[in-house]
């Protein structure tokens, strides 16, 4: 395969000049968002996301996602990030994690939205 096809090297957007200093900023983000998932809490994760994601996850919604989703998943046990890319200019994270009742690996996709003072998620999905 040739060298120019192959992806880039991690990408995260505004949020470092490098993956320690983006990470650092990123992740207690998206331990909220995943703990707000987990638990049901919508304020929790109304605190960590762009005004646009908010206007497609209304609380009913997320309530209708928690009660359909989270039983089957339980609790996090872990999360291993296996890749930083870009979508659209943002940096998305790609995680893969382990749930107590599922025996899967969980895909994580979390994207964050360069044009925020403090990191904001503007795309989530637990796959």
């Amino acid at each position: 395969m040739n060298d120019d096809n192959q992806p880039s090297k991690d990408y995260f957007g505004c949020f470092g000049k490098n993956a320690a200093e983006a990470l650092a900023l990123l992740m207690p983000v998206v331990d909220v968002a995943l703990k707000a998932h987990e638990t049901g809490d919508y304020q929790a994760f109304r605190n960590v996301m762009t005004d646009s994601l908010a206007a497609r996850i209304t609380p009913e919604g997320f309530q209708n996602a928690y009660e359909a989703i989270a039983p089957q998943l339980g609790v996090l046990i872990s999360k291993r990030l296996v890749a930083a890319v870009s979508r659209a200019g943002n940096p998305r994270l790609l995680f893969v994690a382990r749930y107590t009742n599922s025996s899967d690996d969980i895909v994580i996709n979390i994207t964050f939205t360069n044009n925020a003072e403090t990191p904001l998620i503007n795309e989530m999905w637990i796959e």
